[in-house]
């Protein structure tokens, strides 16, 4: 949906009075929950201004433009897309705009550019306006019929063609993606009138405007799904924005491992949702085509054996890309082509084995060390707030600091975009404010207009947890309940009675081997009998399900007007005794259970002032 709408006349009045980038304003903290940042704001100003000039030169006054407009199931948003009908087909037509007020770059590397010399690559924009429209044409079953219905161009409405003669090298010229300067705007203006009709009336143009808004979108693509196609059928998911910059930069400097310039390392943050796993597969599906090898670490064995059992179970090659991040240590210098530590926020200090974490800080080589040694190329993915036990040392400042030390360039990339969670970045940020980690008060998250995009819920108990979920999951959806760790996980062997009681309710944690009552715990977020059991974080981490329900339990509670972490009430040996750090990790981790649903999740607490406080939040 579009943050503001409305004809070419009508949103150009608006522009010229400098209206409309005050209402795109508002629109937008409404929407996702934060103030729209400087260059936004500017661009709004600016950028639509001249777009909208262009509209009416080509006599497009009653064509309609959704400004703002969010990708299907995405938090991504396209600059514009205007709404008529082709003047050849008489079909409806609809024309992605990417806009940049870009007068000069100071390179362009493999299809990249880098405004200035510091900062981060980015894609180029007819790149990038064509991952739009691949990314609409394979959301939208409506679109994908009929390839012409969506087209792409990106305006760099400041640049003078001599200024940016690198990128115009680089344009690739193509239905979904071309790139016009200030000195081409004649063209654009025919490019415009070749795409949509001039002919047509307001009502008839708002007519296939609401078609576009009415199709119906495919749901995201689980992760298992994403593995598949990627690394078996060797179908690559549309990446988008950062995602291809990303993809495109690990690719290139996969090309060049031979050629002896400086190893760059590269670390890719996102929160959750981000795309950071689909990068790491659609590489890993891209390396047959290259002749090389490669690797997917965790420190996960539930994620590293779910991979290995579903992605392709007959092909003993596939189930060997999958590896934990202690199994680099004997590899020979830049032995491998490619290692990806994904959740690389909790890679440890050294590979010594589990359990073994008061050693690890004094014997053993450095984990980070040792996957950057073992590759040509290493790529580290990692969310710094999903950090959830002591001896996890993965971050960003701590990877640069052994890259540099090993004489290699380190390069940061920030992935922007929400694909969980109903594609709503605003309920991201709302669970960082209701948990404290934000530096902003929480707010209820009835009051947002992101909130129809994502159900948020909360229950009195756990039987309605279980009602919620069931009354809205579909036959093909996945739903599973996830609790804090406070109650305790017999080792071993299936207690009597149900680990976790509340009132009448009771369930098993999800069990420590398979029996006929259920899969064995690695497994139980993706086996259809896990849902009987109850995940916690170390079996959910990594993980998304269509409808997420969270139990709070006495280890993190509501009191006056802040949190307050009760340790003693926690079973988790590897946070309990964390002492100070035993507040954030056990907040990272009630962070984590809460976002791994990607339609909707309902919350209970077994403290009544805290269950309090989340049915105020929610509204």
């Amino acid at each position: 949906m579009p943050l503001v709408q409305g004809d070419v006349a009508s949103l150009l009045e608006e522009s010229l009075e400098e209206k409309l980038h005050l209402r795109l304003a508002k629109a937008y903290r409404s929407k996702h929950f934060r103030k729209a940042g400087d260059s936004e704001r500017d661009s709004w100003l600016h950028s639509l201004k001249a777009l909208l000039t262009v509209l009416h030169e080509a006599g497009l006054d009653d064509c309609e433009v959704l400004l703002e407009h969010a990708l299907p199931r995405s938090s991504l948003r396209v600059d514009a897309v205007v709404c008529g009908h082709s003047p050849r087909s008489g079909r409806p037509s609809f024309v992605l705009v990417e806009l940049k007020q870009w007068s000069t770059v100071h390179t362009v590397e493999g299809g990249l550019v880098r405004l200035r010399e510091h900062d981060q690559l980015r894609q180029h924009p007819a790149a990038q306006v064509r991952g739009y429209c691949h990314y609409m044409h394979r959301a939208v079953p409506a679109l994908a019929e009929e390839k012409e219905l969506v087209s792409g161009l990106a305006y760099l409405h400041n640049a003078r063609r001599g200024k940016v003669q690198e990128l115009l090298g680089q344009a690739p010229e193509d239905h979904w993606g071309r790139m016009y300067t200030l000195d081409d705007r004649g063209e654009l203006v025919r490019r415009l009138n070749d795409l949509l009709d001039a002919g047509r009336t307001r009502e008839e143009n708002l007519a296939a405007t609401r078609r576009l808004l009415g199709y119906p979108a495919r749901p995201s693509a689980r992760l298992l799904e994403i593995a598949r196609d990627s690394i078996s059928k060797r179908e690559l998911l549309p990446l988008v924005d950062q995602q291809r910059a990303a993809y495109e930069m690990v690719e290139d400097a996969l090309v060049k491992a031979f050629e002896g310039s400086r190893k760059k390392v590269f670390i890719v943050v996102g929160g959750p949702g981000s795309g950071k796993s689909a990068i790491a597969l659609s590489l890993l599906g891209r390396l047959d085509a290259l002749g090389m090898d490669g690797y997917h670490s965790t420190g996960s064995k539930s994620f590293t054996k779910t991979m290995r059992r579903y992605v392709d179970p007959d092909d003993e090659r596939v189930g060997e890309m999958f590896k934990y991040n202690n199994d680099f240590g004997s590899d020979r210098l830049h032995g491998l082509d490619l290692v990806i530590s994904d959740e690389a926020q909790r890679l440890r200090e050294a590979s010594t084995p589990s359990g073994s974490y008061p050693q690890a800080r004094q014997a053993g080589e450095s984990q980070i060390k040792e996957l950057i040694s073992a590759a040509r190329v290493p790529v580290f993915l990692l969310d710094e707030n999903q950090r959830v036990r002591k001896f996890e040392v993965g971050s960003v400042e701590e990877i640069s600091r052994i890259a540099r030390r090993l004489d290699c360039q380190p390069e940061v990339i920030h992935l922007r975009g929400q694909f969980r969670c109903g594609g709503s970045d605003a309920y991201d940020r709302w669970v960082d404010c209701l948990l404290g980690i934000a530096d902003e008060p929480p707010v209820k998250w009835s009051s947002l207009a992101s909130a129809d995009q994502f159900q948020v819920h909360v229950a009195n108990d756990p039987f309605e947890m279980q009602n919620w979920i069931k009354a809205r999951k579909r036959p093909d959806d996945t739903g599973r309940l996830t609790a804090g760790f406070c109650w305790p996980w017999p080792k071993g062997r299936r207690a009597r009675y149900e680990d976790i009681r509340i009132g009448g309710w009771g369930r098993y944690w999800n069990y420590q081997e398979a029996s006929k009552h259920g899969p064995h715990h690695d497994y139980w977020a993706t086996d259809p009998r896990g849902v009987s059991q109850i995940g916690c974080i170390y079996t959910a981490q990594g993980f998304e399900y269509d409808w997420a329900g969270v139990i709070f339990g006495p280890d993190l509670v509501w009191r006056d007007d802040r949190w307050v972490a009760q340790p003693e009430h926690s079973f988790d040996p590897g946070v309990r005794d964390a002492g100070s750090q035993f507040h954030p990790l056990v907040r990272n981790a009630y962070r984590v259970l809460l976002t791994r649903g990607m339609r909707g999740v309902t919350m209970f607490s077994v403290d009544e002032k805290t269950q309090e406080h989340l049915r105020v939040m929610v509204g």
